[in-house]
Order: structure tokens, then sequence, then C-alpha cells
């Protein structure tokens, strides 16, 4: 129910590389998901997608720890697959989107944990209420594409978190508080 933070979460993924000065890198948004699970009364784990967010993330290449990410999202856009569940998701329950219609991940720090990997952490505005989040980030390719005149890096990253942090504690612990957070995604360089 969280998948908010894998918005945020996505924007982090794309720290992880070397290029000019800082450069705003844009979502190739039909080949990233932003995806979170859940644990349902220990006899299922569902997932759900974030799908559509705005932002970007600004990749300083002298230090790549200074690079900036920035996410914001609409409630409405996180898609559990079902239309009646949808509903009870956006209720007052949950994410009450009526009351909260929005969500922001901005990154705080950026460390670089191996030679492809980062760990970013960040603040998750969800539900009225500011939180950090960590994530484990992984570069997975970077270069030029196959198929079109343009440099792309690619990123995986997952963390985990509790939503009755942001007060979305409802059927816990039958429903989990735990939240698993998974990302992947492909960043695309403007053209010169």
């Amino acid at each position: 129910m969280i998948r908010k933070t894998t918005l945020a979460v996505a924007g982090l993924l794309f720290l992880g590389t070397a290029l000019a000065a800082p450069t705003k890198y844009s979502f190739d948004q039909s080949h990233t998901v932003v995806s979170f699970g859940w644990n349902h009364l220990g006899f299922s784990n569902p997932t759900a997608i974030l799908s559509d967010f705005t932002g970007g993330v600004a990749i300083d290449e002298s230090d790549l720890t200074q690079s900036v990410i920035q996410l914001d999202f609409r409630v409405v856009d996180i898609d559990p697959g079902h239309g009646e569940f949808f509903k009870h998701l956006m209720s007052a329950d949950f994410f009450d989107a009526k009351q909260y219609p929005t969500g922001s991940f901005a990154s705080t720090s950026i460390t670089k944990t191996g030679d492809d990997s980062f760990k970013i952490v960040g603040d998750l505005t969800l539900h009225g209420q500011t939180h950090p989040v960590t994530l484990d980030a992984t570069l997975n390719k970077q270069g030029k594409h196959p198929f079109a005149d343009v440099y792309v890096m690619g990123f995986d990253a997952s963390g985990t978190l509790k939503r009755s942090t942001w007060g979305i504690d409802k059927y816990v612990p039958a429903v989990s508080d735990e939240i698993t957070l998974s990302i992947t995604t492909e960043l695309h360089k403007p053209a010169k």
C-alpha cells in the first residue's frame, strides 16, 4: 500500500552513474516498474504498482553523492489491479486519497556501497506525514541504447518500510505492516 515509496526509490536508482556535471535524466516509463508487496492474512502476497509519477534525477558526474532525486506522484495512480480493491485502498482505511491526494520522495543522501551499488536515503511524504526511507540500489548497465540514439542507465532498487509509520495501520498485523518495495527503471539522458 505504500507503493508511493517505490516511486521515490525509482528516482534513487539513478544516482549510481558517472556523467557530466548535473544532468537531468528522464524516466522511460515504459521500462520503469515500481511495485509494492504485502502479506494478506497469511494467505497471499499481493502487489500493486505505481503507474505514473513526475520529477527527475540530477546526476553529478564529479561527485555522485551530490546527485539529487525528486519524485512526485498522485495516490490515485497506485494500481492494485482490481477496481473494488482500488476503491478500498483509496478510502480512509488506507491512503485516504481525498484528504491526502499526493505523495513525494526527495533524496537526502547517497552513499556508494560497492562498484555498482548504492544506498539511497530520502524523505517519503505520504498520508500527510514525512519520514525517511532507505533503498539499496544497483546500476545494472549504462551505455548507448542499441535501438535508439540515446544514452541509458538502468537500475534496480529495493527496500522495506512499515506502513504504520505513516499512519496507515488498518488491519495490522493481520495484513502486514511491512511493505516491500521493488523498482526497476531505465533513465534516458537528454539529447544535446
